[in-house]
């Protein structure tokens, strides 16, 4: 009995270790690398899934079910929203007309644009931010083309300056005597200060300029609206006034508008009689000083005193109609803030 069962306890080993090799099998799966199955998805499959869940919540309403700007609320909003189908961006740290960076996008979605219906989305954690990015791409087969690259961000020749005001004083030749800014936005200098700056950085003279040259220009974007360039001086520059930004707005160029790519413009500017550069890729920096000081130059419409306390007064219907009676408390709001 013993010697049976020893016989198919041996023989019960053979066959188990039959199939058994050190060698790897060819039917080995790799699992490195993320799969799809049973309950599980891929990390971008949970992004999409968040970001059109988001967009449904937050977006939807003006952007559209299909991304194509015609939400519920398009019709009374101007600007109009984006239509995510053309995958055309005004604010972008690339050239005219290319697509923007997933940065880009995420820095929109997180900051807004003043002086237009879209918000900060800020409050949102930056999870969903991101998967907003990754949703609003599936809209549009276009960025299945490789990644654009950003313009060249060159060093700010003033960055370690205290006093700005050789940056702003360059910004205002660069802005009037070769980038002809005034061409949209308004001239902040005369017509003859334009013909000294011109021939100052190695143009022409210059006379006989634009109609109501210290008024913004009407032009027309690629779709046939009629658009305004900002009056620095009174009107919502929508992607921010910091520097770096303000750079990045004149050197990148903004797409749909009369605003070129002015880095590659720069990169080929004049010269003088001895090879010397008059105007360079950093006088880009020299004119987003010189707009911020412009910027910083408004008139303040409401002063803080205006705004900081609110006095409430308690009303009642009196036999003349409505009528104010005791004041009630000081009520403070929040600390002013001077509109950039």
């Amino acid at each position: 009995m013993n010697s049976w069962k020893s016989w198919n306890v041996c023989l019960l080993a053979v066959v188990l270790l039959s199939g058994c090799t050190t060698e790897p099998q060819e039917s080995d799966v790799d699992t490195s690398r993320p799969t799809e199955f049973g309950y599980q998805t891929t990390p971008r499959t949970v992004r999409l899934q968040e970001g059109k869940a988001a967009y449904e919540f937050y977006c939807i309403g003006c952007h559209g079910e299909n991304g194509l700007g015609d939400g519920p609320a398009a019709r009374m909003l101007n600007p109009a929203p984006r239509n995510f189908q053309k995958a055309k961006f005004k604010f972008i740290s690339t050239r005219f007309a290319e697509l923007p960076t997933d940065e880009d996008l995420f820095r929109t979605i997180s900051t807004g644009l003043r002086g237009s219906s879209m918000p900060s989305w800020g409050h949102l954690p930056a999870q969903t931010r991101w998967a907003l990015v990754e949703y609003i791409k599936t809209f549009s087969d276009i960025w299945k083309r490789p990644p654009t690259p950003s313009i060249p961000f060159v060093t700010d020749p003033y960055v370690e300056m205290k006093d700005k005001s050789e940056a702003i004083k360059r910004g205002e030749v660069a802005y009037h005597g070769f980038f002809s800014c005034w061409n949209c936005h308004p001239a902040y200098v005369s017509e003859e200060k334009i013909s000294e700056y011109s021939q100052e950085l190695g143009g022409p003279p210059r006379s006989g300029l634009r109609d109501n040259l210290n008024q913004s220009a009407i032009k027309k974007d690629e779709e046939d609206k009629t658009i305004f360039a900002p009056d620095f001086l009174r009107d919502y520059v929508k992607a921010g006034t910091s520097v770096d930004i303000l750079y990045r707005s004149i050197a990148a160029g903004i797409t749909g508008t009369a605003m070129p790519t002015w880095i590659d413009a720069a990169a080929s500017g004049p010269e003088d009689e001895e090879g010397n550069k008059l105007v360079t890729q950093a006088d880009i920096w020299a004119i987003a000083y010189y707009v911020q000081d412009l910027i910083k130059k408004r008139e303040v419409m409401i002063s803080p005193d205006d705004i900081v306390v609110r006095t409430n007064r308690e009303m009642r219907i009196g036999e003349s109609g409505m009528e104010y009676t005791a004041e009630l408390p000081v009520v403070a709001t929040e600390e002013f803030i001077e509109d950039e």
